[in-house]
């Protein structure tokens, strides 16, 4: 009787144990699937840019001239957005010089030719960005790259952020300004008559499908 005790004993024991470790690991796999949930809650997301609502633009002055404004019209772009940890996010964008419109067929000419954007060589000009801070709850600066005429060099952009309520925060719009010295990336045509200084002017939309 003892014997047969004994063994119901162990038997008994082995089953609460076995009970007990499957609640253990079943509680575990719980948890492990809430961090993976918050985990993906938090990840950095890939938006794309609207390009019907997006303007690459810029300014220049010139003694004895009003300001000349041009803009791009084909382009394209992405950004990683995280909300949580603005350091991690990114954005690259990619511009078809010969795409620049500054007002007359013949003046887009000139700005096409070797004086200035010299598109023939150099087709495109871009923009990746080396890190992001955000200022305050509207503004970010972002550093990055900026490859033009086959020369890179960094420069900083001051940027406004706003969200749109009406979409659920699908949408960020931003508008970006920088300032350039064209003569570093090898465009001194003009200097001094013609500014040296260059604006540029960003301004677009960011979408999310997720």
């Amino acid at each position: 009787m003892l014997r047969c005790s004994n063994s119901a004993f162990f038997m008994s024991s082995r089953l609460i144990f076995v009970k007990s470790l499957a609640r253990w690991l079943g509680g575990l796999a719980i948890l492990g699937l809430v961090c993976f949930d918050a985990a993906a809650a938090t990840r950095p997301q890939v938006w794309r840019i609207d390009e019907a609502r997006t303007w690459i633009g810029f300014a220049i002055d010139a003694v004895g001239f009003p300001r000349t404004r041009g803009h791009f019209t084909h382009f394209n772009g992405q950004f990683v957005i995280d909300f949580e940890r603005p350091a991690k996010s990114h954005t690259a964008f990619t511009v078809d010089a010969a795409s620049v419109d500054v007002g007359s067929p013949s003046f887009n000419d000139f700005v096409k030719s070797a004086a200035l954007l010299n598109v023939e060589r150099f087709p495109t000009m871009s923009f990746v960005s080396t890190a992001v801070e955000k200022l305050d709850a509207h503004t970010a600066r972002v550093t990055g790259n900026l490859t033009l005429l086959g020369v890179t060099r960094p420069i900083t952009l001051i940027v406004d952020v706003a969200t749109d309520p009406a979409v659920k925060g699908r949408v960020v719009a931003f508008a970006a300004t920088a300032k350039i010295r064209r003569s570093e990336f090898g465009m001194p045509f003009g200097i001094p008559l013609i500014d040296d200084a260059l604006e540029i002017t960003v301004k677009t939309r960011a979408l999310s499908d997720e």
